[in-house]
């Protein structure tokens, strides 16, 4: 039977611009967590950062900012119906083992998005078995960070010799309605238009719905898998 004690340890990086939706997406997946973050001053951020949208355009007292590194120890399952299971670590004694086909421990590491604390994306960045790139989808100049994000991606596979796996979330596909969401077909032109022999996997989510990392998490775990059995 497999324990807890047993699980191959995996470290996803999650990369992203200040107000992308890094910790809110490690909300979303696993609800409250332990967070390094402070108010955020927002009309100071708008005017110094050219890749930061306010994330409520309408209530600014509430923002938040991570100032150092949220770590989540998770672990991520695969059932016997092939449906992927994101939970707490501490949550993982819940799930029925004999249902399990295949499961990781896999910390997640959510580093500061602002240039000031470009030194903790680094940090962050070592020993990653997978990079997650997340985007403000309504902010061109957050899109354009990819390329320096993969830039990173490429000093630390250069570092260890080992190819990364790279998967970007084009965030808050929920303003499509509003006519301000830039979309994947952007980021895939802005992206493809500079980087070359790079396998990089894209989708369009939004934190107001879990529902729509379904089929990204698969592919995180179809990674993880080969990787551990490469």
């Amino acid at each position: 039977m497999m324990s807890a004690k047993s699980l191959t340890v995996k470290k996803i990086t999650i990369l992203g611009t200040t107000g992308s939706g890094k910790t809110t997406f490690l909300e979303t997946l696993f609800g409250d967590i332990e967070k390094n973050d402070v108010a955020r001053q927002v009309f100071k951020e708008v005017s110094n950062n050219l890749d930061f949208t306010p994330l409520k355009y309408n209530d600014f007292t509430n923002s938040t900012t991570t100032i150092s590194l949220n770590v989540v120890n998770s672990v991520i399952v695969l059932t016997r119906f092939n449906k992927v299971i994101v939970k707490k670590y501490k949550d993982f004694e819940s799930i029925d083992y004999e249902s399990i086909d295949e499961a990781f421990n896999v910390v997640f590491n959510d580093p500061a998005g602002q240039e000031r604390f470009d030194f903790m994306q680094d940090i962050a960045i070592k020993g990653a078995d997978l990079v997650v790139i997340m985007v403000d989808g309504t902010n061109i100049a957050s899109i354009e960070k990819i390329s320096h994000f993969l830039s990173m991606v490429s000093q630390e596979e250069q570092r260890k010799n080992r190819k990364i796996p790279v998967i970007v979330f084009v965030n808050k596909s929920d303003l499509k309605e509003k006519g301000i969401f830039l979309g994947q077909e952007v980021a895939e032109r802005i992206v493809f238009s500079s980087v070359i022999d790079r396998e990089i996997v894209f989708y369009e989510t939004s934190n107001l719905d879990a529902r729509c990392y379904e089929i990204p998490f698969t592919i995180i775990f179809n990674y993880l898998s080969m990787q551990a059995y490469a």
